[in-house]
């Protein structure tokens, strides 16, 4: 294998999902499930009297709606999206103005209070840096890839990478060939010379691998994900794991 470009998962690969809840308690703030739901709440009340039990049923229902869209459809539907679900199921609208802030606040509540990245991470991307081109090929869930690019602005990480397919911005969802493939185009290299870099064994291992990548499964964050075994081509428990693992990939 000539390596030529290394792709990252951001999502409990570069930065650790939900460590922003901790830090939204110590703030006194609700959760972000939770958060969500009141605000809808709030702006559905403000127009009319609303059932605070009908926004959480059809919470539940929107949150239905993007699982089964991005396992079986492999897309994830936008912010507007889910919350056009979510009123059409209760049979409401509410005015534009008041939608798309709405929408603002759901897609920036991961900005304001950001994930943790990973210990080691910062420094391991920059030394990679050095070496390869970098990308970046992750699903996004609430935070679109615009919020995504200033999470990681704010850890002084952006300038590692040298392409970005977000599934919003791309429209198909990992494992589908287009996110990778987009990536591929832009550095400019074969998926035979590429390695990806995820947590999740059907998404980044299996789903790299199909298109002729290597794959590494990092397991800080999900070390669960090693329970039935893995078909990765290696695996990392941490950052520096993860350049020594490279590093052997590079000079097999």
């Amino acid at each position: 294998m000539a390596l030529k470009a290394i792709t990252f998962d951001l999502w409990d690969t570069v930065l650790k999902d939900d460590s922003d809840e901790p830090k939204r308690k110590a703030k006194g703030l609700k959760t972000k499930s939770e958060e969500r739901r009141q605000v809808l709440w709030e702006a559905l009340n403000e127009q009319a009297p609303t059932d605070k039990s009908m926004v959480d049923t059809e919470f539940q229902t929107q949150e239905k709606f993007y699982r089964e869209r991005w396992l079986r459809e492999r897309v994830t539907p936008n912010v507007a999206d889910r919350l056009a679900v979510l009123l059409g199921g209760m049979d409401r609208e509410l005015p534009g103005h008041v939608f798309d802030q709405l929408v603002s606040i759901y897609e920036d509540m991961e900005v304001e209070i950001p994930p943790d990245i990973f210990a080691g991470a910062a420094d391991g991307l920059d030394e990679l840096a050095g070496k390869f081109p970098l990308g970046v090929v992750s699903d996004t869930i609430y935070t679109p890839g615009s919020g995504m690019r200033t999470i990681l602005e704010g850890y002084g990480v952006r300038q590692c990478f040298s392409s970005f397919a977000f599934s919003d911005e791309i429209g198909r969802a990992k494992p589908n060939e287009r996110i990778f493939a987009h990536v591929a185009n832009e550095l400019d290299v074969e998926f035979h010379e590429m390695v990806h870099i995820g947590d999740r064994e059907l998404n980044d291992v299996q789903g790299a691998q199909a298109l002729g990548m290597k794959a590494i499964l990092f397991t800080e964050h999900r070390d669960e994900s090693l329970e039935n075994g893995t078909e990765a081509d290696a695996a990392a428990k941490n950052y520096d794991e993860l350049l020594s693992v490279i590093n052997t990939l590079a000079a097999d």
